[in-house]
């Protein structure tokens, strides 16, 4: 029992039990030390100069001979308590200098129809603003009714997307659905800006998904910064971006 709180203030098994021991011996010999704690007297030399340096240990010497003694722990106690104090007086120091480790950017492949709607569940998971570029409108096509039941629980959870979207045939059909929903605000970009990939930028992710009605899949990517700088991108195009279409859905 005292073995296990003395290791937990720094001793290791050996010097635990070397310490203890010289608590009921009083004044004692290496000989009279091994017979009570049953440890190899070349180690426990090296023992007790550990815990004498450690100011756990004196010594006294009677004709030529050394007597250990343990020392009181009323004194180990206001060792302890002065060590406290001085790590405690440079411990702002400490804190300045230390640099935390940068966590390293989490990158995941999610591969077909469920690993796009991996990336949608993450975005209803984080309840972060939802802001989505380059969208072609192909969501219906590729995850049918899947994604107005997604919808209607994206509104529920009051998350707030920012859409933009390519003035596409689709894209157009698409946008006229989402100016129809609540917490949903949509600008429109040119057909020049068409891609196979969409952007969602939520929180500390990005989302990149691929349309492609054959083998639809998306990334994630969890890194603050790259999510930061992403939405900078987002924050420019919205501002260029048309109000309203430029032409009308067919």
């Amino acid at each position: 029992m005292y073995e296990d709180k003395l290791r937990q203030i720094g001793l290791n098994e050996k010097e635990s039990k070397v310490y203890l021991a010289l608590l009921e011996l009083e004044d004692s010999l290496v000989s009279e030390i091994f017979k009570k704690t049953k440890i190899n007297r070349s180690l426990l030399y090296s023992i007790l100069e550990g815990l004498s340096e450690k100011g756990m240990v004196t010594y006294i010497i009677k004709n030529n001979v050394r007597y250990y003694r343990a020392a009181e722990p009323q004194k180990i106690f206001s060792m302890l308590k002065e060590k406290e104090k001085i790590f405690e007086s440079i411990l702002p120091n400490l804190i300045s200098l230390y640099k935390p480790r940068k966590k390293k950017p989490v990158v995941e492949i999610l591969e077909g129809v469920e690993g796009i709607k991996t990336i949608l569940n993450d975005i209803l998971k984080q309840k972060q603003e939802w802001n989505a570029y380059n969208v072609p409108g192909k969501g219906p096509d590729i995850l049918s009714d899947w994604i107005h039941m997604y919808e209607k629980q994206r509104q529920k959870s009051k998350i707030p997307l920012n859409v933009l979207v390519v003035e596409t045939k689709q894209g157009l059909k698409r946008a006229k659905e989402f100016l129809k929903m609540k917490y949903t605000k949509v600008r429109y970009l040119g057909k020049n800006y068409e891609s196979p990939a969409s952007n969602y930028v939520y929180g500390d992710r990005l989302g990149i998904v691929f349309w492609y009605k054959e083998f639809p899949f998306a990334i994630r990517i969890i890194d603050q910064n790259l999510a930061n700088s992403y939405k900078k991108y987002f924050d420019e195009m919205w501002k260029i971006a048309e109000k309203r279409p430029a032409q009308k859905a067919v």
